[in-house]
């Protein structure tokens, strides 16, 4: 058995607790074979990782407290391409720390977008109505949080804190990186960071 150590830098409370759900999931479906090490995330606002010098303190902070943990980087892409943007992060993490393992990823518009792409796997959790059926295109959804709040049954509103992590466990990964290019971007890291740790295994 391996262990895939993976520490996250992520910029919502919620995503603090679901991030890390979502990273054992993703690393127990591409090897059952490895022991995956995921602690909770490390928060630091969008606003900041994104100004110069911002994701650089916040990347050397995360090393400083899971040496020896390859670093994922993930935020909401908001109106941003989620491509551009990461480009000129993942150039940034490299220049400033070329000694550690980061990868980049930008959930395209936000986080929560991924629970629209696998909506079916969701219906009658968390009070989502039980028919629940996914957008025509999840990704172009400006406010994934407020639509799922609008498929919730009576005075029910979705929370990041509540339920973020709750529907990570609960969603239909294949299902939802069909339909997600950012998701499909997620898991191709992931799986780089798994090829490696088993290269490298003792």
């Amino acid at each position: 058995m391996i262990k895939v150590k993976v520490a996250s830098l992520v910029e919502g409370d919620g995503e603090v607790g679901a991030v890390p759900v979502l990273l054992r999931r993703i690393i127990n479906s591409i090897d059952p074979t490895v022991i995956p090490i995921v602690p909770r995330g490390f928060r630091h606002p969008s606003g900041s990782i994104r100004r110069p010098g911002g994701l650089e303190r916040a990347i050397s902070a995360v090393s400083e407290i899971h040496a020896g943990h390859a670093i994922l980087v993930l935020i909401d892409s908001d109106d941003d391409c989620p491509s551009d943007l990461g480009r000129e992060l993942r150039k940034r993490a490299t220049l400033s720390r070329p000694d550690l393992c980061v990868s980049v990823v930008l959930a395209c518009r936000e986080y929560e977008a991924w629970f629209l792409a696998g909506a079916e796997s969701l219906g009658g959790q968390r009070n989502l109505i039980r028919d629940l059926s996914p957008p025509a295109n999840a990704e172009a959804i400006r406010d994934a949080k407020g639509w799922l709040t609008n498929q919730m049954r009576g005075s029910a509103a979705y929370s990041a804190t509540q339920d973020q992590a709750a529907l990570s466990a609960l969603l239909d990964l294949d299902l939802a990186r069909q339909r997600s290019r950012s998701l499909r971007k997620l898991w191709k890291e992931i799986e780089a960071i798994v090829r490696v740790a088993s290269m490298n295994r003792d």
